[in-house]
């Protein structure tokens, strides 16, 4: 039964995987079962064991792209001992959220690709599950200035903004073969973390705004 229960799981992972290549290059329109199935080397009616639909299909893979990286980013935070600045903690989320979406490459690309494109239950769904994800980012954002270790006075909610969409961003530029990801992770943390550190010591009134996140990007 185990034997069973184990080629099941790596049958299923062919088939998220083989979803989230096609659906990165063929959008969400463009996307059938046949053509997913024939990436998994499938026969066609062996993808509805799984999967009983596209829209399951790309549901899915929007659930594993957005819930790597938090696991990440929470798994790397939390291993972190509670003294830890701000800017350890923003590196450390840095590092996490890079690795974690170059790691699951296809996934975050179909995420970019068929944005705006899935019907609104999945999107919305998705939505829920990315504004949770930037509230970590936000919380540690706003407790960072609130110590005073971050001095920047442009809004906080408009910096995680652009800190995740930079994020989000490399995984359509970075070749692993020119450069590890521990030194990119390393400079881009670098670039944000002195321009928050830095500038005028009063914030705007908007820098510690915490109204509902918006994408993550």
């Amino acid at each position: 039964m185990a034997k069973k229960l184990v080629k099941s799981a790596i049958s299923q992972k062919r088939v998220l995987d083989a979803a989230a290549k096609i659906f990165r290059v063929c959008g969400y329109a463009g996307t059938t079962m046949r053509a997913i199935a024939d990436e998994a080397d499938l026969k066609a009616g062996s993808i509805y064991y799984h999967y009983k639909s596209k829209d399951e299909l790309i549901a899915a893979v929007l659930d594993i792209a957005i819930e790597s990286v938090t696991e990440a980013v929470k798994t790397a935070l939390a291993e972190l001992p509670e003294t830890a600045t701000g800017r350890q903690r923003v590196e450390t989320a840095i590092r996490a959220h890079l690795g974690a979406i170059i790691e699951n490459g296809d996934y975050t690309l179909a995420t970019r690709r068929v944005a705006g494109q899935v019907p609104e239950a999945i999107r919305i769904h998705n939505r829920v599950q990315r504004d949770s994800y930037a509230t970590i980012w936000q919380d540690i954002l706003t407790e960072a200035h609130a110590r005073g270790e971050f001095r920047t006075p442009a809004s906080l909610t408009l910096s995680r903004l652009f800190i995740l969409g930079a994020l989000n961003w490399t995984v359509e530029w970075y070749k692993p073969e020119r450069r590890p990801i521990e030194d990119v992770a390393r400079d881009f943390a670098s670039f944000v973390l002195d321009g928050l550190g830095g500038g005028a010591s009063t914030m705007a009134e908007d820098a510690v705004d915490v109204s509902p996140v918006q994408a993550v990007g």
